[in-house]
């Protein structure tokens, strides 16, 4: 499958886990809606076959309803739907990924900052097409903010009242996203506002040297007006490799005698 999709779209290589997840719950996904239409709707093997998806053939389908029908996967399949109906707090967001969700809200912050779990838990379960948030998720809500104002960080007040995540995963972040994965990020994150810093740094020094060489030209030719000046500043930040290629009938900007810096004599 990832050699199919990486025919079809240009992929880095890092986002294969990514991929291959999301593979795993459509395919589940898919196995559900088949199982719910074609499966439960009906109760007999004659009717199931008779409304069978036209997409899998009838000697896969009956294999299906031979799985299915097995006493060992029944019993599985009503602890699984047990289980489900035990989660609480569910997300309201539908079909909307959680990293489309986190990337919006990361981008209205004025620093472009990381969501906590707690601001992700609050915008995936708010009110949704009007209707208001449900009494158990409004509870568990005021119960981290509460937490949050006697001075937990948000990160505790989350796993408090909501609980430790199970082994690999991390709730709120979206299913692709793990501890390891969210450490890297973090890392690169770190790498990347440093580089951001180091620029902005060496962009200063060269504002502070330009402005030398402005002060310096106008100092050496009082004449000089200001359009000269800042040519001439330009002209001298060059690399002598922008001015080696620079071709031999191409006269320099601006170049007049007005232009250069005059002789200094001994």
């Amino acid at each position: 499958m990832w050699v199919y999709i990486s025919k079809k779209f240009i992929l880095p290589v890092g986002s294969k886990e990514w991929v291959m997840k999301k593979l795993c719950e459509t395919w589940k996904k898919y196995k559900g809606e088949i199982k719910k239409n074609h499966f439960k709707k009906y109760r007999t093997k004659k009717q199931m076959l008779k409304n069978r998806p036209l997409d899998i053939p009838e000697v896969q389908f009956r294999e299906l309803i031979r799985y299915w029908s097995l006493p060992s996967i029944k019993a599985l399949s009503e602890k699984n739907i047990e289980n489900r109906s035990k989660q609480t707090c569910p997300h309201r967001i539908g079909s909307t990924n959680f990293g489309v969700v986190q990337k919006e809200l990361r981008e209205a912050k004025e620093n472009n900052e990381e969501l906590t779990r707690v601001e992700m838990f609050k915008a995936t379960r708010k009110s949704n097409k009007g209707k208001e948030v449900d009494t158990q998720t409004q509870t568990v809500i005021n119960e981290i903010q509460h937490r949050i104002e006697a001075g937990e960080n948000d990160e505790d007040a989350f796993i408090a009242v909501l609980g430790k995540d199970q082994p690999s995963r991390l709730r709120c972040y979206g299913g692709a996203i793990t501890k390891s994965s969210q450490k890297k990020d973090e890392v690169i994150r770190q790498v990347k506002a440093e580089y951001e810093k180091e620029v902005l740094s060496l962009r200063k020094q060269m504002e502070g040297f330009s402005g030398l060489l402005k002060m310096m030209f106008q100092q050496l030719n009082p004449d000089m007006n200001e359009e000269d000046v800042a040519a001439l500043v330009k002209a001298h930040q060059n690399s002598p490799t922008d001015a080696s290629s620079r071709s031999a009938n191409t006269p320099d900007p601006r170049s007049s005698e007005s232009t250069h810096i005059p002789q200094q004599n001994d």
